[in-house]
């Protein structure tokens, strides 16, 4: 009897934070030992996964104790047939970076766009291309996804403290203004660059513990004539006066409001850049990564002025899918709710009559 052979097709995929390495079986191997590294040369922070006796293995916390793998991470598995004679040489390296449920690492999307476009090992399109291709591609599911869930991501906000003479203020670029989320601040941390408004509210008191706020509205050009002094800015009731607009980067208020007035921004931040392959996604909705892979795969053959229609079909499925999804998300309340109060004593919309069946709101 003589050692096993070395093991071949050796790969890694990773999910939900864990790594799954898979094998083909290696004549004469009666088990089979994993090795895991952060750098194949140096075999630097070796972990090793011994008496394996099938043909693959998942790397997860579970199974690891204190040695699991860390979320964006990259790790390389080389993996050895073991028998009673000894062992086999080293399979070739694989490698992954374990990313959080849902989401992937840059490397992780390129591969898989690189594998539906049939292009993997091709230089055609270059790195730098394909990591482009993924940033624009994960800014169009951004887009979808707020509009079809109408879910604008906007944890993010400013406060924006007016100075009586000025009308425009710069929106955060999340590296030199508002820092500390105050355009006041000159230390800390920037708040995230801005990329989208989800809605402007307006302190109609000074109270810090416990602001009365009412929310402005945009500015209609047609409605221009209105937005005129005496700047009244607000009462208990509501804004009369005062509307906002979006110009290039800036917020710009019309007409100039007060000093000392407190104005909130909720937005919707953008998205962090994918530039090193450790870096992961952020979307955080399951499943629909797959329309950045097939984006950028389409992005890739029209460079190459191949056919893409198998893939507009599949752009366009997902679209879909996406859409339809939006519809039932939220199982817990109604996805059609109607605007007035249906009054179950009178039988009526409001209180003028009209309907008769109740049914709250």
């Amino acid at each position: 009897m003589a050692a096993p052979y070395q093991p071949q097709n050796v790969s890694a995929e990773q999910a939900d934070g864990n790594v799954l390495i898979t094998w083909s079986p290696s004549l004469g191997a009666t088990s089979y030992t994993v090795l895991r590294v952060t750098d194949p040369i140096n075999l630097t922070n070796p972990v090793t996964f011994s008496s394996l006796t099938g043909y693959q293995y998942v790397d997860s916390r579970a199974n690891s104790g204190v040695n699991y793998p860390v979320v964006g991470t990259q790790y390389y598995y080389q993996v050895t047939a073991v028998n009673g004679d000894g062992s086999s040489s080293g399979s070739s390296w694989a490698s992954a970076i374990p990313a959080p449920p849902s989401e992937m690492s840059l490397a992780e999307l390129r591969l898989r766009a690189q594998q539906t476009a049939d292009r993997v090992n091709s230089d055609f399109v270059s790195t730098s291309e394909w990591n482009a291709f993924a940033r624009l591609a994960m800014y169009e599911l951004y887009d979808i996804l707020m509009t079809a869930y109408e879910d604008y991501f906007a944890s993010e906000y400013i406060v924006i403290q007016t100075n009586g003479t000025q009308a425009s203020y710069p929106l955060p670029d999340g590296a030199t203004n508002y820092l500390g989320r105050y355009n006041t601040n000159t230390s800390g941390t920037p708040a995230p660059a801005f990329y989208k408004l989800a809605g402007m509210d307006l302190n109609v008191n000074t109270s810090v513990l416990t602001p009365s706020r009412v929310s402005l509205l945009r500015y209609e050009f047609i409605k221009r004539n209105q937005y005129v002094y005496p700047n009244s800015t607000s009462t208990i009731y509501g804004v009369y006066n005062m509307r906002y607009r979006i110009m290039g980067n800036n917020i710009n208020i019309i007409p100039t409001p007060a000093g000392n007035q407190t104005l909130i921004a909720w937005y919707s931040p953008r998205l962090p850049a994918l530039l090193q392959d450790n870096d992961l996604t952020t979307i955080g909705v399951s499943g629909w990564l797959r329309y950045p892979i097939v984006r950028m795969a389409k992005y890739a053959l029209d460079k190459e002025e191949a056919d893409t229609s198998r893939l507009d079909a599949e752009i366009l499925f997902l679209k879909t899918r996406i859409e339809q999804a939006s519809e039932n998300r939220d199982a817990g309340i109604p996805d059609k709710i109607s605007e007035t109060r249906v009054d179950p004593l009178y039988g009526g919309v409001g209180f003028g009559g009209g309907l008769s069946s109740g049914g709250g709101w």
